[in-house]
């Protein structure tokens, strides 16, 4: 029986929760300190550090959270400069504590599965960050998992966050305009609704028994897609 791969050419991915993981810790518990700390850092103390990481990532979340503004998003350094009366420096040590936490990693079982996908597929990645994405690229080049995208699509290279087809676009035009596509992604509403709005076929990554007329798959996670059947 052919797999679901088998139907494609292209294999464009969300990242966080789809082959990277722990990401977005920013929880009252988190030590920012300890981090801005162990990049150097030296004049501010614990409460300036855990207020200034706490105060952006809660002003970024609403934001996010509203539909006018998808494309028209802020960087995290815009916003920390915006909140904090500080020298530059120490607003270039904040945002890098900022991306410590938001930046999760990549395990090793994925890493294997995408180097062997990009074997037999163009892949590309198409991901929603808050932070600059050097951070992500020194993760890829950890990972091995480089040089396997044909295209990396990150939302802070702009102003435009998913579900905003703008993202969508930048990725597809990487691929002839003939490619068979297939997008995989967790979010429902950030991943599969804006792909299956542009005509890509969708795969969605999730433990929801539910189904939704926007995927026309459902898998468990990514691992799953190797050899998941197309079905009849």
């Amino acid at each position: 029986m052919a797999r679901i791969l088998d139907h494609f050419s292209v294999l464009l991915l969300d990242m966080n929760s789809t082959f990277m993981f722990d990401e977005d810790n920013f929880g009252i518990n988190e030590n920012f300190h300890a981090t801005y700390r162990a990049l150097g850092g030296t004049i501010l103390n614990e409460e300036q550090v855990r207020l200034s990481i706490r105060s952006c990532y809660n002003t970024m979340l609403g934001i996010y959270r509203s539909p006018e503004n998808l494309d028209n998003f802020p960087s995290v350094a815009e916003t920390l400069r915006r909140q904090n009366h500080v020298p530059d420096t120490e607003l270039l040590l904040l945002e890098q504590v900022f991306a410590e936490h938001e930046r999760g990693a990549v395990p090793p079982a994925y890493a294997g599965l995408l180097r062997r996908l990009g074997r037999t597929h163009k892949l590309g990645v198409v991901s929603n960050l808050w932070s600059r994405k050097e951070p992500w690229l020194a993760e890829f080049e950890r990972a091995g998992i480089s040089e396997v995208f044909t295209c990396k699509i990150f939302s802070s290279d702009g102003r435009s966050i998913k579900p905003s087809a703008i993202l969508f676009r930048n990725a597809i035009e990487f691929f002839p305009a003939d490619a068979s596509i297939l997008f995989a992604g967790d979010n429902l509403e950030r991943d599969i609704m804006p792909a299956k709005s542009l005509g890509l076929s969708t795969a969605w990554l999730t433990s929801s028994e539910g189904n939704s007329p926007y995927a026309d798959y459902q898998l468990a996670n990514l691992l799953a897609i190797e050899n998941e059947p197309a079905g009849p």
